[in-house]
């Protein structure tokens, strides 16, 4: 079907009120009308369907993407049930003839969107915790009790590789085993070390409802929900998350055909995170989450664990909700030709402008040079559009309304995909996707002087505290970009500044080459509720040093330390962190509690030789200080050296503490 005739079909569509209507304008197709006028399996099985079933078959035939002539009623009712997912979910551009004029729109547009002119965006400038950005931060504390996390997690994350290494089946992002759990507890973590700070602040206790966007790609939806269960919900209420599933879409390529991988087997994919905002209407979130006092929400990607560091949510949070702001965007520094978005100010020939993001694939479209702001520098006129996004719910509803498929793209990649006759083949290959971010290409206000929107704006951070992805698997010889061993690399050397930050000596950084072939410089990793503010961090270490190779974790919230020196290896793990854990989590500081006040360590601590990958965190130690805190508990040690391997384990209600005494150590045990 040609385009001309395919957009015609898609209006009458459109403009149909019934699915017998629907039926009716497509019963006058030539392809249709061929394919019922002769006998046939296909015939057959249409006349025997539901209107709703028929509709979308003969949408099939209409388009004329798949060999019709199988005979297999399984084959058939399996596709069926794809074919009413995509029928039901694009109903407001024309179903499946919507979708595939979509695609062909896309494949043959020269320009994009209707901007002609593109500006560099005015920020809200966060990278310094100057007054202003601790005002912010207040804000955002002040702000959790109306606000909502969103997680879309559908993606499919080919590039990651990621296998189940006892089924061999593939697995989705959100079971990467990165820093040795999967980056969705990762995700909670951060949200928990919030609501934390709140309760420390504020003395109540809040639960923060989240929404999480699955798919069907790789059984991501049983996965995520496995994760969540195994978990038993992270401590919180199964009540307060609510998940649906993202609907997978046909693959294409250059020139629109749908790729099959069998007999009516269609090649499926994710259609974007932006089908996020039409599902959460659908799914009746928004009405959920104003019942629950919600009116603000904080999107997060699953793929980068580096944006809770420090202060930047909040701030980026506090400013939203403080201004009243409909949208916004967490951005920072963008390398030259990487594959990222981009924050732009968008302005039409109505003198009307966007704050919005456009997609690395698109840049040529639109016409904009991926160039450095200066010349023979490595980042970007533009910043980097972070998929950090802040968003009020009533203007995000309303919008939905306006636009139910923002974003709308096709990034052709090269692929590996089975042909129908099960043969391995390579090209090509799309699909139809939506971007959450571009929502804010709807939210257009008058253009104004000094070209700032008044309900939408965009923070700018460093970059190393606002993104680090782990996107794709890494080989030797390849490059690091976006794996999870530079996300674990950048990381660490964020680790590294907060430990200067709290006054301690560290060795020299290692490139990323060299850490990752052999090892880091030094390993620090702490729960976030150890924050996750670094200036409350640097109140609970104060000074010290790492020599070498050694290794800091500390899975605690209530430290008390000072000039603590490791040569080796020293591990810290409280089994209460947060709060009591009975049915749900209820914040407290009833928690392990370690004080170490000029305590040395020394050990063989990590066998970097045979640890990698480092970021899975499956670590074989020679020897090492095991500080282990049951329930409410105590450590105390003061001016003591630890030689060798020692594990200290401090019962429920006890306090431990630990002195030297002509180098011999003396333990001694009190109720608390």
């Amino acid at each position: 079907m040609v385009p001309g005739d395919l957009e015609q079909l898609q209006k009458l569509l459109l403009a149909a009120k019934t699915v017998e209507e629907k039926i009716a304008v497509l019963d006058r197709q030539p392809n249709v009308l061929s394919l019922l006028s002769t006998p046939s399996f296909f015939r057959d099985f249409v006349q025997k369907s539901p209107p709703e079933c028929e509709c979308a078959l003969k949408q099939l035939a209409a388009i004329n993407q798949v060999t019709l002539d199988v005979t297999s009623p399984e084959r058939w009712r399996e596709l069926l049930g794809h074919l009413l997912n995509i029928d039901h979910f694009y109903r407001e551009i024309g179903g499946i003839v919507g979708y595939q004029a979509e695609v062909m729109r896309l494949l043959r547009q020269s320009s994009t969107k209707g901007w002609i002119r593109y500006h560099a965006p005015l920020f809200d400038d966060i990278s310094k915790e100057t007054p202003e950005v601790g005002r912010a931060i207040e804000w955002g504390l002040e702000a959790l009790p109306e606000m909502a996390e969103f997680y879309p997690l559908g993606g499919a994350a080919d590039r990651l590789h990621l296998v189940d290494e006892r089924s061999g089946s593939e697995l989705p992002a959100a079971k990467l085993p990165f820093l040795g759990r999967t980056l969705l507890e990762g995700l909670i973590r951060d949200l928990q070390a919030r609501e934390k700070l709140y309760f420390e602040r504020f003395g109540r206790q809040i639960t923060t409802p989240i929404v999480i966007m699955t798919s069907w790609e790789k059984e991501n939806h049983r996965h995520v929900l496995k994760v969540l269960e195994e978990n038993r919900w992270f401590g919180r209420p199964p009540d307060s998350f609510r998940l649906f599933v993202q609907p997978l879409v046909p693959a294409v390529d250059e020139r629109g055909k749908w790729h099959t991988v069998g007999p009516l087997k269609l090649l499926l994919k994710p259609g974007g995170h932006g089908a996020f905002w039409k599902l959460a209407r659908d799914e009746q979130v928004f009405e959920w989450l104003r019942s629950l006092g919600r009116k603000k929400a904080l999107v997060r990607q699953i793929n980068n664990p580096a944006a809770g560091l420090d202060y930047g949510l909040l701030a980026f949070c506090g400013i939203g909700w403080k201004k009243q702001m409909s949208f916004g965007f967490a951005s920072c520094p963008r390398l030259v030709q990487s594959a990222e978005g981009m924050n732009v100010l968008a302005e039409t020939e109505r003198e009307e402008i966007a704050l919005t993001n456009i997609e690395y694939c698109d840049f040529a479209k639109c016409g904009i040079e991926d160039a450095p702001l200066k010349e023979g520098e490595p980042y970007s006129r533009f910043s980097s559009n972070t998929n950090i996004l802040f968003a009020d719910l009533d203007a995000i509803e309303k919008t939905v309304e306006k636009c139910p498929f923002p974003g709308l793209l096709i990034n052709l990649r090269k692929g590996s995909f089975l042909d129908e006759k099960g043969v391995l083949k390579e090209g090509l290959c799309a699909r139809l996707e939506s971007m959450m971010q571009n929502i804010a290409d709807v939210l257009t206000e008058p253009k104004q002087t000094n070209l700032v929107p008044a309900k939408t704006f965009v923070t700018y951070n460093h970059r190393h505290k606002t993104i680090s992805v782990a996107k794709k698997a890494y080989y030797i010889g390849k490059p690091l970009l976006e794996t999870p061993e530079q996300c674990f690399y950048e990381l660490q050397q964020a680790a590294r500044e907060l430990l200067l930050i709290c006054g301690f000596t560290v060795p020299s950084p290692k490139t990323a080459l060299d850490a990752v072939s052999n090892g880091p410089e030094s390993l620090f990793l702490y729960h976030p509720a150890l924050g996750p503010l670094y200036s409350l961090i640097r109140k609970k270490l104060r000074g010290g040093s790492l020599a070498p190779g050694s290794e800091l974790l500390l899975e605690i919230a209530d430290v008390d330390s000072s000039e603590l020196t490791i040569n080796g290896s020293l591990q810290i793990k409280a089994e209460r962190i947060l709060g009591t854990l009975e049915e749900t989590l209820r914040y407290s500081n009833q928690v392990g509690r370690c004080v170490l006040h000029n305590v040395r360590i020394f050990n063989r601590g990590v066998d970097w030789a045979t640890s990698a990958p480092y970021w899975k965190m499956n670590l074989r130690r020679f020897e090492t200080v095991q500080i282990e805190l049951l329930g409410h508990s105590e450590f105390h040690a003061v001016d003591v050296e630890l030689k060798g391997a020692h594990h200290f384990l401090v019962e429920e209600g006890t306090r431990m503490i630990v002195r030297q005494h002509n180098g011999e150590l003396i333990i001694q045990e009190e109720s608390l």
